[in-house]
């Protein structure tokens, strides 16, 4: 079950976020997929590939009872896959109980699938983040 657009993927996983449900985030994403999980959210940063590692990521920001608000900046569809830029903000609760948030700026590759609907192929929840970038680069010799 993937979202009718790839501009709508992030909207659909804020939506199953906040319903608090595991299976509907982790449907959001093809079988396949990667993603990076989120140390504020995960206690590391690493790569979780395929349904597994997915729905384990997902139900970790389920934990949290989660609200996540999100915005899609830009979308580039090329054939049969997507790229979009979002920024999101989850708050919810830390492992103590505690008020937390999150908020990054996400970079996210997207697959149709065979119904036609996009899912999540690649997800890089904080890959767009502005503390990454430089002034400029260095230059290339």
């Amino acid at each position: 079950m993937g979202a009718p657009s790839p501009e709508l993927c992030n909207l659909w996983l804020a939506r199953a976020f906040n319903a608090q449900d595991v299976e509907a985030a982790a449907a959001m994403y093809h079988p396949e997929a990667s993603i990076v999980q989120v140390d504020q959210v995960h206690g590391g940063t690493r790569t979780a590939r395929g349904a597994d590692g997915i729905r384990e990521t997902m139900a970790a920001y389920i934990g949290m009872k989660p609200h996540m608000d999100v915005i899609t900046h830009h979308t580039t569809i090329a054939g049969d896959f997507a790229m979009t830029r979002s920024q999101w903000l989850i708050k919810g609760r830390d492992k103590n109980g505690k008020p937390t948030q999150v908020h990054h700026h996400g970079m996210e590759v997207h697959r149709k699938l065979p119904d036609g609907t996009w899912a999540f192929f690649i997800d890089h929840p904080f890959g767009a983040d502005p503390s990454w970038a430089v002034d400029a680069p260095p230059k290339t010799e």
